[in-house]
């Protein structure tokens, strides 16, 4: 199976080195042209929460879309705010039988990916692994979780060979029918957590220390919550509140990826988390003022 990552940082990097581990024909594109030298120079060096292991992987590397060409999957891990041009770009190189897969953060990436690729082609699907981005051919893997994909058109059947590659690589998958309560699942989480991470320069599990930002996340999932309750669409978690605090707390040492585009003065997804819960709240008339104050 030849698996394309568009967009190799850290957790593009991190799903990209672990399926070629396993022995799949993975190539990595990223356009940073030192990060991809460095992988074909001394291999993808993946640090191990917890431990002093490192895994050493041999992905290819390019900053050559032309090199995805012929993919059965293209996993998209870039920023959301680059999922357009993305998109764009690489759906002239999928075949009529690749699927386009988006795990990134936050809400409509999948519409974007269903205009270009169309619904037949796109899939959408949820992490809970982290990972940070340590430098040039190196990434730490942060926190691990399961991850959720399925079909746009709900053909799940044609997942089934990539959940099966996903679950050799290590990564718990399950092939789920509900994209939506996928996606708004993990956006809940993400609102709770990335903003505040971000604001605060403090890592995941930092949050849970102070009872003012433990009160400030409960007010932003109780917002989100009540956009999603009026736009009709089915959360997983059973205690959302509680799973946002547990997953704090699984990734405690994980800067998250709104802080890392802090850390290095880019432009953020807050407009696809956050942002996306205030524009959600104005479609559906629901009074979102932490979200709005957030953002």
């Amino acid at each position: 199976m030849k698996i394309s990552i568009i967009g190799s940082g850290a957790m593009g990097s991190l799903y990209g080195g672990m399926l070629s581990r396993a022995g799949h024909d993975v190539v990595l594109f990223d356009i940073s042209r030192e990060h991809v030298e460095a992988i074909r120079g001394s291999g993808l060096a993946i640090e191990q929460a917890g431990s002093s292991e490192v895994l050493a992987c041999r992905p290819a590397a390019t900053t050559d879309p032309e090199d995805t060409r012929g993919s059965d999957v293209m996993i998209v891990f870039v920023k959301s705010t680059a999922t357009e041009e993305a998109a764009r770009q690489f759906a002239p190189l999928a075949g009529p039988g690749t699927i386009a897969l988006t795990l990134q953060n936050g809400l409509g990436n999948e519409a974007i990916l269903r205009k270009h690729f169309g619904v037949e082609r796109t899939a959408a699907g949820v992490t809970s692994h982290g990972a940070t981005f340590r430098g040039p051919g190196r990434i730490r893997h942060a926190g691990k979780g399961p991850t959720h994909i399925a079909m746009a058109d709900g053909s799940h059947r044609r997942l089934v060979a990539f959940a099966t590659a996903l679950a050799q690589a290590g990564f718990e998958t399950h092939v789920e029918a509900d994209v939506a309560g996928l996606v708004w699942s993990k956006l809940v989480v993400n609102v709770g957590i990335n903003a505040l991470t971000a604001i605060m320069r403090q890592p995941n599990g930092r949050l849970l220390d102070f009872d003012e930002t433990k009160a400030v996340m409960a007010d932003l999932v109780a917002e989100a919550m009540a956009v999603a309750k009026a736009r009709g669409v089915r959360i997983t978690h059973a205690d959302p509140l509680a799973t946002v605090y547990e997953v704090a707390k699984k990734t405690g040492a994980n800067r998250s990826s709104m802080l890392q585009d802090f850390d290095r003065n880019r432009l953020s997804e807050i407009d696809f988390i956050n942002g996306a819960i205030v524009r959600e709240a104005a479609a559906a008339g629901v009074a979102v003022p932490v979200n709005a104050t957030v953002t």
